[in-house]
């Protein structure tokens, strides 16, 4: 490559700007650069992939890889892919705002004093910024118990909601008579110098920041009490919130439209499972491929917080009434206790990779929160668009007759943690549902995207052997092992879900013939439910169908009981697997 002193090009630059001042300053004939024509081809029409970026290295490109991907064009899925990595320790609620695939911002609950802000260009390595004290930036007003800000962007301006107390200068915060709000502040650029905090839609009958204590004149759900998301939608300018009643509740409205309130979550509107505490809280809006997720967390911060979502054609329709679906499952130890929480996340996309930020909650051996943390976690999707969870796998097995098992794992490092689940808790059975935990090895914690591989164990007579081992990708939510003579005990479905109103039933096709038994599981049995274990009978005939002579499952669903304009999704089946996944086109 043609090169030239740095001397020799900086002369010429002088000449041609008339001179560079009094005392020009030269670099040495060995510190070369590359002419300019030379530098701006290095990396031109290379793409790393789409997951890294080109770099000069002595006139060399060299891709660098973001995370999860190796190799010289990062083409190759790394063994990192499902990794959970610590973003930054004893910071909660947390919120990622990106500007670009390249610069993201990070905040969230500190010490309920400050809110702080950090930076990264990698999403993997963040550094502190700067604080934001909304006490000192506000001459009338002082704050306290500060905690899960929204960072977001609108109009070409920055903007920082929090949830917060306030009180006049100099006063005790917090007062007595008073409920925790929401306030927002502005900052022109990405130095983040944000201003005074203001309330929201603020001498409104809209919903808007209230310090009282009471349910607003238009009802509670008027109240913008913590946990505020903002959105930028097609359609519009998205704010979502919880609000007190009965527990915590989630609303939103269009900013466009703020007197519209919708109602998306919580005990005040609709029934809610005892595990959730009475508790929806922490929404998080996202969108792919046309499909929108709402995502919150449920139950008490301090206890069985754990992330949940819900899926739909438009913001409206993400409600309850849609099939809510785990997203992680709290940890507990063989006594029952708690050891670890998540909760309250935000979903990242770089470069068409899609991450989970959330907040890790660990816990004492007496099962007392003691902190609580922000983690990153890679997120894919299935092909009905929903989500793999954060921790859960299913873990299917054929079954051999009079046989017990164990399970084993094997960690990407090659060690192997063994009893995972031993036999006293297995037993005979032929599926588990691992979610982090070896009960069996002193409680350990194991996450997805540390197991390389699962390994299941036989025993007909407690002298354990004979084991099959499966790879496992770190991330999935299913992994079959294929016992050699065993067979099969029975066949998990799950399917897409179609409007907020369908009912589904189950058909199967025979191998022998080739025709249809439909219904096989009626709409009666079935209802509304996304998944059905298939034991070998279809029970509205009442006929038996064996897992060998099953060539196909179909999904029918209907809304109304309009059963003559059903709309229906088949997947081939092979005769022997434990699961099958069915889309309704």
């Amino acid at each position: 490559m043609k090169s030239l002193s740095l001397a020799v090009l900086l002369s010429a630059l002088c000449a041609t700007l008339a001179g560079c001042g009094d005392d020009p300053v030269l670099l040495s004939a060995s510190e070369e650069v590359s002419t300019p024509q030379a530098l701006a081809g290095v990396c031109d029409g290379i793409t790393c992939g789409g997951h890294g970026v080109c770099r000069d290295n002595t006139g060399s490109a060299v891709c660098v890889c973001d995370e999860g991907f190796t190799g010289p064009g990062c083409a190759t899925r790394g063994a990192d892919q499902g990794a959970r990595t610590l973003l930054m320790p004893y910071l909660a609620d947390p919120d990622v705002y990106k500007e670009n695939d390249d610069l993201f911002f990070l905040t969230g609950t500190g010490n309920g004093v400050l809110l702080p802000l950090y930076e990264s260009t990698d999403l993997r390595t963040f550094q502190f910024k700067k604080d934001y004290n909304p006490s000192a930036a506000d001459p009338v007003y002082d704050y306290c118990y500060l905690w899960a800000p929204d960072l977001g962007k609108y109009n070409g301006a920055y903007q920082l909601h929090f949830s917060a107390h306030r009180v006049p200068n100099g006063a005790a915060c917090p007062p007595s008579g008073q409920e925790v709000t929401t306030f927002v502040a502005t900052a022109p650029d990405l130095n983040l110098n944000f201003g005074a905090p203001q309330p929201i839609n603020a001498n409104t009958t809209w919903p808007r920041t209230s310090t009282g204590t009471a349910c607003l004149p238009q009802g509670c759900n008027r109240n913008i009490r913590i946990d505020s998301a903002t959105y930028n939608d097609t359609s519009g300018r998205w704010f979502f919130y919880v609000w007190f009643d009965r527990g915590n509740n989630i609303s939103s409205f269009n900013t466009a439209d703020p007197g519209t309130v919708y109602n998306h979550a919580g005990p005040a509107v609709f029934a809610t499972p005892a595990y959730e505490e009475g508790i929806n809280e922490a929404p998080e809006l996202f969108k792919r491929n046309g499909q929108y997720y709402l995502l919150f967390s449920g139950g008490w911060y301090n206890s069985q917080y754990a992330m949940y979502y819900v899926m739909g054609d438009s913001i409206p329709q993400l409600t309850r009434a849609r099939a809510v679906r785990r997203l992680s499952q709290p940890l507990r130890n063989s006594a029952g206790r708690l050891v670890q929480s998540h909760g309250h996340n935000v979903l990242v996309e770089r470069r068409g990779e899609v991450f989970n930020v959330f907040h890790v909650g660990a816990f004492d051996a007496a099962g007392n929160l003691t902190s609580r943390s922000t983690y990153k976690q890679r997120v894919a999707f299935k092909p009905d668009g929903s989500m793999h969870s954060l921790n859960q796998v299913n873990v299917r097995w054929n079954k051999l007759t009079g046989y017990s098992y164990s399970l084993d794992v094997v960690l990407r490092d090659g060690s192997v943690i063994g009893p995972c689940l031993a036999v006293g808790v297995l037993g005979q059975t032929n599926k588990v549902v691992f979610d982090g935990v070896c009960h069996s090895a002193g409680d350990r914690v194991v996450t997805k995207g540390d197991i390389a591989a699962f390994r299941i164990f036989y025993s007909n007579n407690n002298v354990w052997g004979p084991f099959v081992e499966t790879a496992y990708d770190g991330i999935s939510d299913d992994v079959a092992l294929d016992l050699p003579g065993g067979y099969t005990p029975f066949v998990d479905l799950n399917w897409s879900e179609e409007e907020t109103t369908a009912q589904y039933s189950i058909d199967v096709q025979r191998r022998d013939t080739g025709a249809w038994i439909g219904p096989c599981i009626g709409v009666t049995a079935v209802n509304k439910s996304l998944s059905w274990t298939y034991q070998g009978r279809c029970d509205t005939p009442g006929i038996n169908v064996p897992y060998s002579n099953i060539q196909a499952f179909r999904i029918c669903s209907a809304v109304n009981g309009d059963w003559a304009h059903a709309r229906c999704g088949a997947t081939a089946y092979d005769g022997r697997s434990l699961h099958s996944q069915i889309v309704i086109p």
